[in-house]
């Protein structure tokens, strides 16, 4: 009897030892996999971090291959039509896919052209209006505009609905207007007035490049709001003849579009006039190498002589 309860018991070591032993080769299991998983990841996100290098430079490649392909052609105008406007979906490059959308920036009206404008009131003028046409055609209060205005001025001399320094440094934290162009599309966010959701519906019809200013809008690739907002004259049916026309080769061409004939010569003659080229582009780029995904928002100026790419700005998010 007392041989049995011996067994009995060293047959319950054995059975204590190996439920131990199960239990500490399962943890050591679930720690390799873990390790495992981290390693994975920390690979795969290094990979994508190189390959958003690449993916940049793919985006500046095509938009000089459509330049080398136009200039062969003996063409000079930038439309939906063109090698850069065609999305790119599931691309292999290295070990991910490459998916990119390449947009015209000058197909946008600039509020950094809000910055240029002191000392001609009758010019300031103009400018302004012409925002405030885009926000009333948005359904967003034209007030907005007033706010932009005193952002990127130089002065701390406050628009009608605007706001100068005073009121950012009521803010908690407080921080100053910037009286200096913006240089990101984030910046929208500091302005009074300008929530999330404004600044995302705005981002298809404006742009703060290039930061000085100035550049035509490129009436190729303009959304009719856009082109509804460069001049009071421009309805909506307007707007829609001259879409229903593009591509146009020259600025010239645009006369065909007769409702815009008069329209279009009296913006040529002005400051506001318009292209049908452009030289600024922005690209959304998506990077997947296995379960990790960046995506990248970068901004190009394509050279007008060589067809070459700088970039003048770039998101990771």
């Amino acid at each position: 009897m007392r041989k049995d309860d011996e067994r009995g018991v060293a047959l319950l070591l054995a059975l204590l030892v190996l439920a131990l032993l199960v239990a500490l080769i399962l943890e050591f299991d679930g720690e390799a996999r873990r390790e495992y998983r981290d390693a994975a990841a920390f690979r795969d996100n290094f990979k994508a971090q190189t390959l958003t290098r690449a993916a940049v430079r793919a985006a500046g490649a095509v938009l000089q291959q459509d330049f080398l392909k136009d200039k062969k052609a003996g063409e000079s105008y930038d439309s939906p039509t063109d090698l850069w406007a065609m999305p790119i979906k599931n691309y292999a490059i290295g070990d991910g896919f490459l998916s990119a959308q390449i947009e015209d920036e000058r197909g946008k009206l600039n509020l950094n052209d809000l910055a240029a404008v002191a000392g001609d009131a009758i010019q300031k003028k103009a400018k302004i209006d012409r925002f405030k046409r885009l926000f009333e055609l948005l359904q967003l209060s034209p007030d907005l505009v007033d706010a932009v205005v005193d952002w990127v001025d130089q002065d701390d001399n406050q628009e009608p609905a605007g706001a100068e320094s005073l009121y950012y440094q009521s803010q908690r934290p407080p921080y100053r207007a910037a009286n200096a162009p913006l240089s990101g599309p984030g910046d929208l966010r500091l302005i009074k007035g300008f929530t999330p959701e404004i600044v995302d519906r705005l981002s298809r019809y404006v742009t703060v490049f290039p930061q000085e200013g100035g550049a035509l809008v490129n009436l190729n690739t303009a959304d009719s709001l856009v082109i509804q907002a460069l001049d009071p004259a421009i309805t909506q049916s307007v707007a829609g003849e001259i879409i229903q026309g593009r591509p146009y080769k020259t600025k010239i061409d645009l006369d065909r579009v007769s409702s815009f004939k008069d329209i279009g010569a009296k913006l040529r003659g002005g400051q506001s006039g318009y292209d049908v080229s452009s030289d600024f582009f922005s690209a959304r780029l998506a990077i997947n190498v296995n379960d990790v995904t960046r995506t990248v928002w970068v901004v190009l100026q394509r050279d007008t002589n060589k067809g070459d790419s700088k970039v003048q700005y770039m998101r990771v998010y």
